[in-house]
């Protein structure tokens, strides 16, 4: 794919340009303007009122695509503008397509108040309307603050140009208490890259996720070799869910969502057997294995959109419990519920991989049994306990050796003992789990 260089872009079109198929791109609304008021008369009014909106294929598929064009008032949002939007909307729900969004609006045209405001809750409502319908990706390329910070939150993916984008509710100057000399606080977004990465992103996601709900997503033809390989340095991995994750990946990539956000658990797409997977996993950060809120957050972000996009969902569980600070007190419950309840409501195909130790309650929420995993793998080294092994042989006991603590892991927290409560499927050496994640997959060929 050819790549324009960034000083040899000028224009929200050419953008749009770089990211669909070459010569695919249709046009709508180019002519559109701002209504003529005593503010625009017709020797004043721009054509395209702002933004750049049309449709146009990726590897094929078809995708709605808009872009905010700065050089052009702005890219200030206005009547014209936001109802050029909404309509693109309206074709991509009708169609059952992607829509994609690159983001650089200098904030609500004033001179067109209420007018423009309107419209602006109308933006809101289609969103909310596709929302779990059709995959929504944004890119935010240069100024995205306001309203238009709440339009980019509403997407399912959102990526920001490193050393272009902004992404702000208000202006630094006008907020209390501001924080450092950041220009702009991030909430949920999927990374900073330069925009060359952004383009290969999008194209990627596009490939991954389905055109609608109505559909599943495609699966990939893998050679045979790859199917049955092995995964000789998998223990070596424990701990690092990134490793882990690119391992059991067909072609050992993993499309991480919010990377800078929640380091505890690690989230994104792979594929196996040419199937995407949404994956959530537990991470090692600074030597601890602790779930924050912010992880859990993670977690039920992707298990949510995997629901809605007819998505299997891969967890890999090692964890000590809960971050015990202070400030994660006050967000863990929430969070928490909010993860616990995407699991438990949702109904695609979910597979736990138990690889570590896991400490406490964490082991409930985390895709257990009893909250509805479909499958659940243990590696043959794994340990599940309701506390820590050595306090745990106190108690029972009334005192600790070395032999008393691995007669209770034999017969309470190891993999052969929770296989035989029937609370892990099988238990298996962790050079072989993909294979075995592959046969799970397998028998949900049937279903939606």
């Amino acid at each position: 794919m050819q790549v324009i260089p960034s000083d040899e872009r000028t224009t929200a079109i050419s953008k749009v340009m770089e990211i669909l198929d070459p010569g695919s791109f249709m046009e709508l609304g180019e002519r559109v303007s701002a209504r003529y008021t005593e503010f625009y008369h017709p020797d004043s009014v721009l054509e395209s009122d702002g933004v750049v909106t049309g449709y146009g294929t990726i590897d094929g598929s078809l995708v709605f695509i808009f872009a905010q064009d700065a050089e052009v008032m702005g890219g200030t949002f206005g009547e014209q503008h936001g109802r050029k939007i909404i309509d693109l909307y309206e074709h991509a729900m009708k169609a059952r397509a992607p829509i994609i969004g690159l983001m650089d609006c200098a904030g609500f045209r004033i001179e067109e108040g209420l007018d423009g405001l309107y419209q602006f809750a109308k933006l809101y409502k289609r969103q909310s309307e596709a929302s779990g319908k059709i995959p929504q990706i944004m890119a935010v390329i240069g100024q995205c603050g306001g309203g238009m910070s709440i339009a980019a939150e509403l997407a399912d993916f959102v990526f920001i140009e490193e050393g272009k984008g902004s992404i702000f509710v208000n202006p630094q100057g006008v907020v209390a208490n501001a924080i450092g000399n950041n220009p702009f606080v991030s909430a949920g977004d999927d990374g900073k890259f330069a925009w060359e990465e952004i383009v290969e992103k999008i194209r990627t996601l596009v490939g991954i996720l389905p055109c609608s709900s109505d559909f599943t997503p495609h699966v990939l033809d893998v050679s045979d070799e790859e199917l049955n390989r092995d995964c000789p340095d998998m223990y070596s991995m424990l701990g690092d869910a990134r490793g882990i994750l690119s391992e059991l990946s067909d072609d050992y990539t993993l499309f991480e969502s919010h990377p800078d956000y929640g380091q505890d658990m690690i989230t994104g797409f792979i594929r196996i057997a040419g199937q995407p997977i949404g994956v959530a996993a537990c991470n090692t950060v600074n030597g601890e294995k602790r779930i924050t809120s912010e992880g859990c957050d993670k977690a039920a972000a992707i298990i949510n959109l995997c629901s809605r996009f007819n998505i299997p969902i891969l967890t890999i569980t090692d964890t000590d419990g809960y971050q015990t600070t202070s400030e994660n007190e006050k967000y863990l419950p929430a969070s928490a519920g909010r993860l616990l309840k995407a699991l438990a409501e949702s109904d695609v195909p979910k597979i736990n991989l138990i690889t570590g130790t896991i400490v406490g309650s964490a082991y409930s929420l985390l895709n257990s049994k009893g909250l509805g995993a479909d499958y659940v793998f243990m590696w043959d080294s794994a340990d599940v306990s309701l506390v820590d092994p050595r306090q745990a042989t106190e108690v029972i006991f009334g005192r600790w050796s070395r032999e008393l603590e691995q007669q209770y892991r034999d017969t309470q927290s190891s993999a052969v003992a929770l296989a035989r409560h029937g609370f892990a499927d099988k238990v298996i050496a962790p050079e072989d789990s993909r294979k075995y994640l592959i046969g799970a997959l397998q028998t949900f060929v049937n279903s939606k």
